[in-house]
């Protein structure tokens, strides 16, 4: 048995008695041929519905307004100053109230920019910035209206917020928060007004908002980020906790978000989108704040949701950031997959990266914050995007977006999170767990400069199982006649390696479910899941090849004839490949039906 890489010695002994108990224990497996699964996505799995098309409320007023001015601090950096409370609403008059609420917040971007070619002009304060047909302010906090215009028509109030003032002064990360705490703080003073607005208490500002006494459904408020955006608004979750009077933040979207303070999202819904050709954040630091975020508090009520999108790169969700930032990266775009000066790129036009966030975003809102039950399919992992979020709106295209999600604690059974080296031999359950046939194994634990695990560019930074093989080998957890029938799917995350990316080889894997009657059923993973592709793209040093974990849902109906009231085993099977690797985490139970 050797290693991937060279083991500690905690880990050779680990790995030695693994071998030890396998060989002494193995009679007491259960084995299974691989079959042809009974059922298959196309039968189990609709297409998600579409909240695209505009609503019934045709008014839709767009008020800039301006509430003064704030004083923000870093505490990291040990500095304070001053930023507006300046934004835009978009509601409409005649919307059935109270009306829930969403608030947008952009990233860093120049604050004053060339009108051609977009180029930073480089003034101290936003402010000073000319308005001229040559040099303008740059306008970030309008480049979401397609969004803002759209939850309008369906009855939402939504607030995009100016951070103008924090792009102009919150520095790099290696000398402060890069400007997280202030971003909390502005969103605290936005929704702060908009509350004494709903509660009649007067506030200054520039526009008479009098209109929305009494208008705004406060108890029902979701935020999203956008790149630093969405550093700002994982800190504001907590941030948000600790006030006298906190907000009732029921639902948090992070876009291509930073993590340069390692945040984390516990107590609300959290969803994060990962762009695969993000050029500006290229180690898709959100994969991090989804990590830290899932098992954090044990008894966390909200679930957690990781979406890649695999044609995305950082800036075309804001129609005002109009470079390819893929170029940050590679400036040539020669990158094969996200180059697109190559005939084989696979990006997402503007228009069609747009539709795709459309469809993240306008559903994640409306069924989290608005309680629009239709939207919980997708997001219980039980349905394929609508075509609108495919490219050039022409469907199936579910090898373009890869779900994850993780159940709230109430809704998850644990076999085994691959947490630490006692995962090579006991599961979650206190079952045994064999590995025979690898020809390596470890658990790995990668850093956030993607480093730790075979695959050198793993960005999924939990700890996980990495698995080489050649010969067909299996890994199987016994189970201690749990009952499964309260449960919807068998979930896995699954990374392939990039180690496997220029071998020809299709991966996929078996799993069997035994119960305590001898009776077994075996479904493939990629009857289920497109997340067993080899990461695309050029290697590592400029081009876009990365490992990321993904999960594959396996809805127990498929596994016909066992009787989920009495499980003994399951075993997870690999056929002979020529020299594969694949990492694995998050090996669980989740009831996921609305």
């Amino acid at each position: 048995m050797q290693s991937f890489i060279s083991f500690s010695p905690l880990r050779a002994l680990v790995g030695s008695l693994a071998l030890f108990t396998l060989a002494a224990c193995q009679d007491s497996t259960e084995t299974s041929a691989v079959t042809t699964p009974s059922a298959s996505r196309a039968e189990l799995v609709t297409l998600a519905v579409d909240p695209s098309p505009m609503g019934p409320y045709e008014v839709l007023e767009d008020v800039d307004y301006n509430f003064g001015r704030i004083t923000v601090t870093d505490p990291i950096g040990d500095r304070s100053y001053e930023s507006d409370v300046h934004g835009y609403v978009r509601y409409s008059k005649t919307a059935s109230t109270p009306m829930p609420m969403v608030l947008l917040m952009h990233g860093r971007h120049q604050t004053c920019e060339t009108e051609i070619g977009q180029l930073p002009v480089l003034i101290a304060d936003d402010d000073q910035c000319p308005n001229t047909p040559l040099v303008h302010p740059a306008l970030s906090y309008r480049g979401y209206d397609y969004l803002a215009e759209n939850l309008a028509s369906h009855g939402y109030f939504v607030i995009s917020i100016d951070a103008n003032d924090i792009n102009d002064s919150d520095g790099s990360a290696t000398s402060g928060d890069a400007g997280a705490n202030a971003r909390a703080q502005l969103i605290k003073s936005h929704l702060d007004s908009f509350r004494d607005i709903h509660n009649g208490n007067p506030v200054s500002g520039d526009v008479d908002l009098t209109n929305l006494v009494g208008a705004l459904d406060i108890d029902h408020i979701g935020v999203m980020g956008h790149s630093r955006g969405g550093d700002g608004v994982a800190r504001y979750v907590a941030y948000n906790r600790e006030q006298a009077e906190p907000h009732h933040i029921v639902a948090t979207f992070a876009l291509a978000p930073t993590d340069y303070n390692q945040e984390f999202v516990d107590g609300a819904t959290f969803a994060t989108l990962l762009p695969y050709c993000d050029g500006d954040v290229e180690d898709v630091q959100g994969a991090f704040i989804y990590d830290d975020s899932r098992f954090l508090d044990a008894d966390d009520p909200s679930p957690k949701f990781q979406i890649v999108t695999m044609g995305s790169n950082h800036n075309y969700f804001n129609t005002v950031w109009t470079s390819d930032d893929w170029t940050i990266t590679d400036f040539s775009g020669s990158d094969s997959f996200c180059g697109t000066n190559t005939d084989s790129h696979q990006r997402d036009t503007p228009e069609e990266q747009r539709a795709l966030g459309l469809f993240f975003m306008a559903s994640f809102f409306r069924y989290y914050v608005g309680g629009e039950t239709e939207y919980g399919h997708y997001w219980n992992g039980q349905a394929q995007v609508p075509d609108f979020a495919c490219p050039a709106g022409v469907g199936p295209c579910e090898d373009r977006h890869h779900l994850s999600v993780h159940a709230p604690a109430q809704d998850r059974m644990l076999i085994s999170d691959f947490g630490g080296s006692e995962d090579l031999t006991l599961n979650d359950m206190g079952g045994a767990i064999y590995l025979d046939g690898f020809s390596a194994f470890e658990i790995c634990d990668p850093d956030r400069d993607g480093v730790g695990c075979p695959s050198a560019t793993t960005f999924s930074i939990t700890p996980q199982l990495a698995l080489q093989w050649t010969s067909a080998a299996t890994l199987s957890n016994q189970l201690p006649n749990i009952n499964a029938s309260d449960f919807d799917v068998l979930s896995i995350r699954a990374a392939v390696s990039t180690l496997n990316a220029d071998k020809d080889i299709a991966m996929d894997f078996s799993l069997s479910l035994f119960d305590t009657a001898g009776q077994s059923a075996t479904v493939m993973a990629s009857s289920f899941s497109d997340s067993l592709y080899h990461p695309p793209g050029d290697p590592e040093g400029g081009g876009s090849r990365k490992t990321l974990l993904n999960a594959i849902d396996i809805p127990l109906t498929a596994f016909e004839g066992v009787d989920l009231n009495s499980l003994k085993q399951l075993q997870i099977g690999f056929p002979e490949m020529d020299d594969a690797y694949i990492q694995l985490a998050d090996l669980m139970l989740m009831r996921t039906a609305p």
